[in-house]
């Protein structure tokens, strides 16, 4: 078969053959006839497609034959099936074209209604031209993502905190491969994939906790990591589940339930020991000495490397740390959650402790892909969150878009920005370590390249600047920081 369309069907459904139609060839003299194959070699079209166009009705004269039956082109065809073939490459429908041939019988005198359908199908080719524009633009930022990951790419490191092992400056968060986000728990094996990629580029610290699926979370991360367990910094979380009380949903922070907890984890990790291992929120019922205390004594029996504590204040960080020095506290913390600015920055940077910021996309809002709540699962926790209330998300867009602004300016994405300000935040001391969580290798890789973006002192001042999001981070901020019992509400995120 020549160039281009090969059959009817095919010219039928595709845009035509993507060759010029312009022969270099002098064009053949008026008088001369030409055959169907001249006309296919001139024009790049294959004989089949020559011959559907004259079976479509779409010729606008009837191809003369020669004596003996055959196809016999004059110069003005030649030009008409170039023509033809032009308005095929802009995906002229066959109906359009049908139209104009008809007009183009008529004479001159419909010149105004074939100028007027050409005008028309132009103003479609100029859409979809804006179109492609826009779907190149996006291919083209994200190949610029992906240049320099790989073997030549390795995320530097930082010690989490005085006592805490040392770990890539971004680590990953592993809750939505398994709860809580749309998509969880669907494609374990692409979750594997991710956090197996994590480890080649250096991001070692692993999260996850008990009360992800619950139990679930752990299990796959377990399965994730064999083979390279001693590759990564394995960081899980106890204190919302009471294994005292049959698992029921509820802050426990007692001893007896740290001690369950802790080897429940190990089984479902496959491993000996945990790196770090989090109270996920602070037991208002329990001393925090007392729960610190059964922490200590594992450290000493080996179980666990170190300890920390999340989303708890300063006061509570300081009576822990002075049972037993802490390595980290995981809260909250992005470009729309300042909280722990106010105190527990301060507290942790006198004590030598490291902030791991949870949810530092603002739980993906920050990458300007949600607009609207139609992508989220109906079982999506974010569906309950007051930041993502409808009538609260078109406000908190205006976050969105200064991020994508400064993300414009230096040659990032969003996220990028958004990770990198946090980096930022850690200076030279390097004591803020965000977990960004994705299912997907590629935005792990992009996430990771938030390490090579470099923030100015203005576009930092523009991102300090941004407005406070409108709506609390939880539907229950008493319920979710610790001064309150857990509800029994599948729908609530335990980040």
């Amino acid at each position: 078969m020549a160039r281009g369309v090969t059959s009817p069907l095919d010219l039928e459904r595709t845009p035509g053959p993507s060759v010029s139609y312009v022969s270099n060839s002098p064009a053949p003299h008026p008088d001369r006839r030409l055959n169907v194959g001249e006309v296919s070699r001139r024009t790049g079209l294959s004989v089949e497609t020559l011959r559907y166009y004259e079976r479509a009705g779409l010729m606008r004269d009837p191809v003369p034959r020669s004596p003996a039956g055959l196809r016999a082109y004059r110069a003005a065809d030649v030009r008409w099936v170039e023509f033809l073939a032009k308005l095929r490459t802009t995906d002229m429908p066959i109906g359009m074209i049908r139209r104009y041939v008809e007009l183009a019988r008529d004479g001159d005198r419909t010149a105004p209604e074939r100028l007027a359908l050409l005008r028309q199908h132009r103003a479609a080719v100029r859409a979809h031209l804006d179109d492609l524009t826009d779907a190149l633009s996006v291919i083209d930022h994200k190949i610029t993502l992906y240049t320099g990951i790989g073997a030549s790419f390795m995320l530097d490191t930082t010690p989490l905190g005085q006592v805490g092992p040392q770990v890539g400056i971004i680590g990953l968060g592993c809750m939505g491969m398994s709860a809580f986000y749309t998509g969880a728990g669907k494609d374990e094996d692409q979750s594997i994939r991710t956090i197996r990629r994590a480890v080649e580029l250096g991001c070692t610290l692993i999260d996850t906790a008990e009360i992800y699926g619950p139990y679930a979370n752990e299990e796959l991360v377990g399965r994730a990591l064999a083979g390279i367990r001693d590759e990564v910094v394995v960081a899980t979380k106890f204190g919302m589940l009471s294994h005292l009380e049959n698992g029921a949903r509820r802050y426990d922070g007692r001893p007896e339930n740290v001690r369950l907890a802790v080897d429940g984890s190990l089984r479902r990790l496959g491993t000996d020991r945990i790196d770090l291992y989090y109270q996920h929120r602070p037991d208002p019922s329990t001393p925090i000495e007392d729960t610190v205390g059964a922490l200590a004594d594992l450290i000493a029996e080996g179980k666990i490397g170190a300890y920390g504590l999340s989303e708890a204040n300063a006061e509570i960080i300081r009576r822990a740390h002075a049972v037993h020095p802490m390595a980290a506290v995981q809260s909250e913390y992005s470009l729309w959650t300042r909280d722990p600015e106010e105190e527990v920055l301060p507290t942790l940077r006198e004590l030598g402790i490291a902030l791991v910021p949870y949810s530092p996309l603002g739980r993906g809002f920050l990458t300007g892909r949600i607009r609207d709540l139609s992508g989220l699962d109906d079982s999506d926790s974010r569906r309950g969150h007051p930041r993502f209330r409808q009538d609260q998300l078109a406000a908190n867009l205006r976050i969105v878009e200064r991020v994508e602004a400064v993300a414009a300016e230096v040659g990032a994405t969003p996220a990028q920005v958004a990770l990198a300000w946090l980096l930022a935040q850690g200076g030279e001391r390097r004591d803020i370590v965000p977990i960004p969580g994705t299912r997907r290798p590629g935005r792990l890789e992009e996430n990771l390249k938030a390490a090579t973006v470099r923030l100015s002192a203005d576009h930092l001042a523009a991102l300090d600047a941004l407005p406070r999001p409108v709506g609390d981070r939880y539907p229950d901020m008493k319920n979710l920081t610790g001064t309150g019992p857990v509800k029994e509400d599948v729908r609530t995120e335990a980040r």
